[in-house]
Parts: C-alpha cells; structure tokens; sequence
C-alpha cells in the first residue's frame, strides 16, 4: 500500500508538472518585450549629485550583480553590449520618522529618501530603450550608544541595493511596459 501512495504521487507531481509546461510555465530566461532581443549589457557608472560620496558606485556594483544574479542577460564590456544601463543618483533626504520621547526636536528613527533616475540605450545605435525614476527608502535609528555615521552608511547601502533590486527587476520582468 505504501509503495502505491509513493507511485501515486509521483505520477502526480508529473502531471503537475505537464500542466504547467503547457500553460507556458518556464523558469529563466524571461525578457520585457522591447528587451527580447537582447543578451548582453553593460552598466555605467552612475552619477552623483546628492552630497553623499559613494552612492553611486555602490549602486552601480549592487545593479550589476543583481543583473548578473537573475542570468537573463550576460556581462560584457561597454562596446559588445547589446544595452547600456546608466543612471544618477538625484538625492538623498532624510525624514523624521519617530522622536525621542524626552525631546521632540530630536529624531529617534530617521528615514532616507533615495531618489534615483536611470536610462536604458540600445548598445549599438544609443537609442533610449525605457527610462525611469523612482524612490527607495531605508531607515536607521539615532540612539545613545549607536555610531550614527556607521548607522546612516549602512542604511544608504541598504537603499542602494533596493533601488539596483528594481531597476534589475524592469529590466528583466516580461510584464515591464516600455514606451
């Protein structure tokens, strides 16, 4: 009896899986339609102009490896890439999320707005592919006994890394809607 429950479900899990190759189910190589020729990219080094040093090279090295990690697209120097992805970093602004209950000048939590705008060129001709700006945000807290310099670097790091998490993901979703 247990030898069938065993054969049972694997004749299942089979017919599962038939459903769903039919259904047009398939795993990697997934590309947004203006994107569906494409190969190979290239990321730029952003640019900066907040007052935070080091934003856009940890964006651009955190957009690479996300491109990278999902395996739609492969890596290769500026001039064989099939698109370019570059970009600005526009601002960084920080938000008062909570106060410290013995002062309310002072804030306890604070939030950063990281604003970010890339554009995405065809390799060969330059022509702007898609285009977008958005923003992310992260949050550290300013409390006794916490290096609040170490706090706001990790938490701008942290911002980076979600902003190249969504560039990547329009980049390699097949339901991305380009103009």
């Amino acid at each position: 009896m247990k030898a069938f429950s065993v054969l049972g479900a694997a004749v299942l899990l089979g017919l599962a899986s038939a459903g769903l190759a039919g259904c047009g189910y398939h795993v990697g190589g997934v590309k947004p339609a203006a994107l569906s020729r494409m190969d190979s990219f290239c990321v730029e080094m952003f640019t900066n102009t907040s007052t935070q040093p080091q934003v856009s090279m940890q964006l651009t090295s955190a957009l690479t490896d996300a491109l990278q990690s999902d395996g739609t697209y492969r890596l290769v120097r500026r001039g064989a890439a099939d698109f370019v992805v570059s970009g600005q970093v526009v601002s960084i602004t920080p938000v008062s999320l909570t106060t410290d209950w013995r002062d309310t000048y002072r804030s306890s939590e604070i939030g950063l707005l990281l604003k970010v705008r890339y554009v995405v060129r065809d390799g060969k001709s330059g022509e702007e592919l898609t285009s977008g700006v958005f923003t992310t945000e992260s949050s550290y807290f300013n409390q006794d006994g916490v290096n609040v310099q170490n706090a706001r670097i990790n938490a701008l790091s942290y911002a980076a890394r979600q902003a190249a998490d969504e560039i990547a993901a329009r980049l390699t979703s097949p339901w991305l809607i380009i103009p």
